[in-house]
């Protein structure tokens, strides 16, 4: 592997000196420091991930030397727990250099494999004590050696990159709060003067005309308000939704939960008992999650297959290795294909046939899914319908009470599988 430590170096203050002067396109100012990295050391590929340490994930930031594919394959977000030559370089503040990737378990295998990950590098990416993430570098499928200077090297340039990490980072937390202001007044003026001008009217009718209007008129009234009220109550929670997580004001605190129970709560609360679902949860399967954000990601999901899928609906979970994965099905059209890639973007709504919603639901339960250092997902259900998978890492402290429940789940009203359900769905599933 040929260095060019000093050409690079130099490079990088180039790199700084443009940053002062005002030159800043994070992503483009990014993809050069990592491709002055790979030619300096001869890697063929360098990525920047950014740390969040709150939630304990690694986001990908920027890349040189990936391949379509690759890119394509990168998850959006993936708890630090599963990497322990990230969690070696955070403790040391230092490069970690991992020779044998397979042998010291430093990541997990399928991604290894799938990446064709031989020896490789983690550079933390520190500024004023704070880790804002780390850059990866590596040869794709070979081994390599680093010498102690090259190593202290790459800690240096990990330090340079650090301060244009941190300041795209505050250009894009500043450029996200100016949309959210827009598409804030944007919902503002249409999203909640619809529900609002229809209580205003329906309240203002059962005033001035209830004595000469009919029961049926009466009833279609209230029956409005009603509706109405509930979907201005949702736009406004997903709203200060959106403002804590914007606001990184959202903490998790894990509490032991029985999820059998918790679910079938959240179910009956959205369903109001009114429509065909299924739940298929073991009775005695148990988590640590944050009961917030685990009750708004759920409901979320549940709305959304109630307002855009068809019933019946499925609610099932499991627990795989150190994961609590939740799915929830329904069997209506499913999303179009050419909806999927923006499914979870902000204020966006897919053709179907509800026009209810402000396009947030989604999107908060993805954010609030990433907050708690999980993922959650969608594909096509079979035979038709939607399928939407939450994934939640569990801590190491609960996987034995997991595994080994100290007391079983209280049935009530319980389903084929010990766990209690709404309304029994029909014969036919399809």
């Amino acid at each position: 592997m040929v260095s060019k430590p000093h050409i690079q170096l130099e490079a990088l203050h180039v790199l700084a000196r443009a940053l002062a002067g005002g030159e800043f396109r994070a992503r483009a100012v990014l993809e050069r420091a990592c491709a002055a990295v790979a030619g300096g050391f001869g890697f063929e590929r360098v990525g920047i991930v950014r740390y969040i340490p709150e939630t304990s994930t690694l986001i990908p930031f920027a890349a040189h030397g990936l391949t379509p594919a690759e890119l394509d394959a990168l998850p959006p977000a993936l708890p630090i727990a599963h990497f322990s030559a990230f969690q070696d370089a955070v403790a040391t503040g230092r490069a970690a250099f991992v020779e044998d990737p397979g042998g010291e378990e430093a990541v997990p295998e399928e991604i290894a494999r799938g990446f064709g990950i031989g020896s490789f590098v983690i550079v933390p990416l520190v500024s004023d004590g704070r880790c804002l993430g780390f850059l990866t570098c590596d040869e794709r499928g070979e081994a390599f050696s680093l010498d102690a200077a090259e190593v202290d090297l790459l800690t240096t340039f990990g330090t340079l990159i650090a301060a244009f990490l941190e300041r795209a980072i505050e250009h894009g937390e500043l450029r996200r709060l100016n949309e959210l202001k827009s598409q804030f007044a944007a919902v503002a003026s249409h999203e909640l003067r619809t529900p609002v001008a229809a209580i205003y009217g329906a309240v203002r009718t059962l005033d001035e005309r209830e004595q000469v209007l009919s029961r049926e008129q009466q009833a279609e009234l209230r029956r409005m308000l009603s509706q109405q009220s509930k979907r201005l109550f949702e736009l406004v929670e997903n709203l200060l939704d959106l403002s804590r997580l914007e606001a990184d004001s959202l903490r998790i605190s894990p509490t032991e939960i029985e999820v059998c129970e918790r679910l079938a709560e959240i179910v009956d609360a959205v369903f109001d008992g009114n429509r065909e679902v299924r739940i298929d949860i073991p009775r005695d399967l148990r988590a640590v999650v944050d009961v917030q954000a685990f009750d708004r990601i759920l409901s979320n999901l549940l709305a959304n297959a109630v307002r855009h899928g068809a019933p019946p609906f499925f609610v099932s979970a499991a627990r795989t290795n150190d994961e609590l994965s939740v799915t929830i099905e329904d069997r209506g059209s499913g999303v179009a294909e050419e909806f999927v890639g923006s499914l979870f973007e902000r204020f966006t709504r897919g053709a179907t046939p509800s026009s209810e919603g402000a396009g947030l639901g989604l999107s908060i339960a993805q954010s609030y899914a990433r907050a708690h250092g999980g993922t959650l997902t969608y594909a096509p259900a079979k035979p038709h319908g939607a399928s939407f998978r939450l994934i939640l890492p569990l801590p190491p402290s609960d996987l034995e009470t997991v595994r080994h429940p100290t007391s079983p789940a209280k049935p009530r009203n319980l389903g084929p599988t010990g766990c209690p359900r709404t309304k029994r769905p029909s014969a036919d599933d399809e």
